[in-house]
């Protein structure tokens, strides 16, 4: 359980059998390659990159359509929502189901017909984008009542555009003093005039020169019969269009049919890349590929049956225990139900490293118990309880939520049980025996949340200890986590009996342990250093840490902080929920309200704090002490699908 074994293989296969090979191991799934490419010691060897096939392109290709028509059909594509699509949830697929699955499906008639509609409709869209340009062009003009085409004489030359509003006055003087020139403003709006001007042919310069210092623009009016007439033919024209738009919109309403077998495809494509690409991460000679990368031990056998499967026995494959420090090692977690719903925490932090321990296994009974702490009330974790076993009855959720939701399902059991050591139902609503009255009881539950953190702290250094002692190095668990232990657990017990009435020896024997920890800390925390100088300083050093240890023990107040915290807003919210109870009819209305609400909004604060507050006890207070993280997540050779369960 926790991080899987893996062991490193070395496959030699002839370059003509690289699309069966790589066909098997998707199906396969456990694989985790190694870029070869990057590796400039192998290179040196004389072996070369193996080039990605060019048949990659036209796996992009089809991608490129199927994302097209999916893109185009989801839009008139009526989903089914709330409840009923939870229920359904995604399609579950095999790789082998979804492979027969997307190659019975032909797709490319479907993209061509949705192509050539979607281009008609686009067309048309363009066509009324430019008649509702020339409305708008004509529009100022609907008061001139010439036909357009009318507007042209050979005697006269007329001049239609606009001018700025605010060169009114000065455009009537410049223009009073032609003879033969008639002017009339159409029609205005905030910044322009409209005007209309006919010269006759011999004042013809002399009004475009006026006009010209007026800042006219003209304009370019496009018909033939009157602006209102030819305005009232574009609308008619526009409404045509629309419909014309309305009948393609229903023939791409009807292929949505097709929408669930392209997605399919589309799925499968991704795979199918991958298959494809991952190539460009071998090496090879003349004629031989080289493919290194790491599978789970457990799954030697089954490797070599799908090597066998696709090479016919002609191979060479070398499978090799993986070292312990080695740093290229991929990361594989396999952990029990319970566990998985807290990997997500871990994922979070940071994958840890081939040659620690998992930790989630560790963290989870803690992070349990800080959690239901902080949010202690029997109606919270119940509703927690009901709301997350329904879904995971009734919804068809992908993993990765389903986990998250079993998180939660969990953590309401912690939830109810501290709600009723509490004796807290939406904070207090119904009275109940508890064990704890946090209003009165704080201190209490203060010295209980800081005996949980010295738990959670003393166990990091047990993790730590074993770590070492696993390892071989049964000096550096004395050094790094023995002296530790003898100055803290001194250095506790000596303040307590400062306190406490405890028997007179147990000062004397505390005070000891605890001088012998921290001389110990002193004299073996700098031990890596060079010289005397450096190893004692080194030393003084390290036992300053122990002022962080107090921080850490102060943190762990928290628990109790974070469960006084809700209960007393639920405790508000239930109070002015009483009072307007007593003002009458609309009190009570307004008094459920508060309540309902109130009680939510708490929830939901609890719930958050508590998710945040544990994940900072862990990563900071308990991961501290022991954990480094680091590690390489294993990359299964499948792509995560987006509208399919693959399995």
């Amino acid at each position: 359980m926790a991080i899987v074994k893996m062991s490193n293989f070395s496959l030699f296969a002839f370059d003509s059998e690289r699309e069966n090979l790589l066909h098997e191991l998707q199906k396969f799934k456990y694989v985790h390659f190694l870029n070869l490419d990057k590796d400039a010691a192998i290179k040196q060897e004389g072996l070369r990159s193996v080039q990605v096939p060019e048949s990659i392109v036209a796996v992009d290709e089809e991608i490129s359509r199927v994302s097209y028509a999916i893109d185009i059909l989801s839009k008139y594509h009526i989903r089914e929502s709330g409840i009923k699509a939870l229920k359904k949830g995604l399609e579950d697929f095999n790789f082998r189901e979804l492979e027969e699955k997307a190659n019975s499906i032909d797709y490319f008639p479907i993209y061509n017909k949705l192509r050539g509609l979607w281009a008609e409709k686009e067309n048309l869209r363009q066509e009324i984008v430019h008649l509702e340009t020339t409305k708008e062009e004509l529009s100022p003009w609907i008061q001139l009542n010439s036909p357009i085409k009318s507007l042209n004489f050979e005697q006269s030359e007329v001049f239609l555009g606009t001018i700025p509003k605010k060169l009114r006055e000065r455009l009537n003087v410049d223009l009073s003093g032609t003879t033969y020139t008639y002017s009339e403003i159409v029609s205005e709006d905030k910044d322009n005039l409209y005007v209309l001007a006919l010269s006759s042919k011999c004042e013809k310069e002399i009004v475009k020169e006026i006009l010209r210092n007026n800042n006219f623009s003209k304009a370019n009016l496009i018909g033939e019969d009157s602006p209102q007439e030819e305005i009232f033919k574009i609308n008619n024209r526009i409404k045509e269009l629309h419909d014309e738009i309305n009948a393609y919109e229903n023939s791409i309403r009807d292929l949505t049919e097709h929408l669930p077998s392209l997605e399919i495809v589309y799925d499968y494509l991704l795979n199918k890349k991958l298959r494809v690409a991952s190539s460009g991460k071998f090496l090879m000679t003349e004629s031989v590929n080289v493919i290194k990368g790491y599978i789970p031990t457990d799954m030697e056998e089954d490797f070599t049956e799908a090597v066998k499967a696709a090479l016919d026995n002609v191979y060479y494959l070398e499978l090799v225990k993986a070292e312990t420090d080695d740093p290229s090692v991929p990361i594989l977690l396999k952990n029990s139900k319970f566990v998985q719903s807290f990997e997500a925490l871990t994922g979070m932090y940071a994958l840890p490293r081939y040659k620690e321990v998992d930790p989630t296994p560790f963290l989870a009974p803690f992070y349990l118990i800080f959690f239901g702490m902080m949010a202690a009330d029997v109606a919270y974790g119940l509703i927690m309880l009901i709301g997350s076993f329904m879904a995971l009855r009734k919804f068809n959720l992908v993993e990765s939520t389903k986990k998250f939701v079993r998180f939660f399902y969990y953590l309401s059991f912690s939830v109810i049980i501290w709600g009723f050591l509490y004796g807290s139902v939406f904070g207090g609503i119904i009275p109940m025996k508890a064990l704890f009255n946090p209003a009165e009881d704080y201190q209490s539950l203060l010295i209980l949340s800081i005996v949980f953190g010295l738990i959670h702290i003393f166990f990091a250094l047990g993790l730590k200890a074993y770590m070492y002692i696993r390892d071989g190095k049964v000096l550096d668990a004395v050094y790094d986590v023995g002296f530790w232990v003898l100055a803290l657990v001194g250095a506790i017990v000596y303040l307590v009996s400062g306190v406490v009435a405890l028997p007179a020896a147990a000062k004397s024997i505390s005070s000891i342990v605890m001088t012998l920890g921290m001389v110990g800390i002193v004299a073996t925390g700098g031990r890596e250093a060079k010289g005397m100088a450096g190893k004692i300083g080194g030393g003084i050093y390290s036992l300053y840490g122990i002022s962080g240890y107090v921080g850490d023990f102060v943190s762990y107040s928290r628990l109790m902080a974070l469960g006084l915290a809700g209960g007393f807003i639920a405790g508000a919210v239930n109070m002015m929920a009483g009072m307007l109870a007593e003002k009458g009819i609309i009190g009570m209305i307004l008094a459920v309200v508060i309540f309902i609400f109130g009680q939510l909004f708490n929830l939901g604060l609890s719930l958050l704090g508590a998710y945040v507050h544990t994940i900072r006890l862990t990563f900071v207070e308990f991961f501290g002490k022991f954990y480094e993280g680091g590690g390489k997540e294993f990359n299964s050779f499948r792509s995560k699908p987006k509208y399919i369960n693959l399995k």
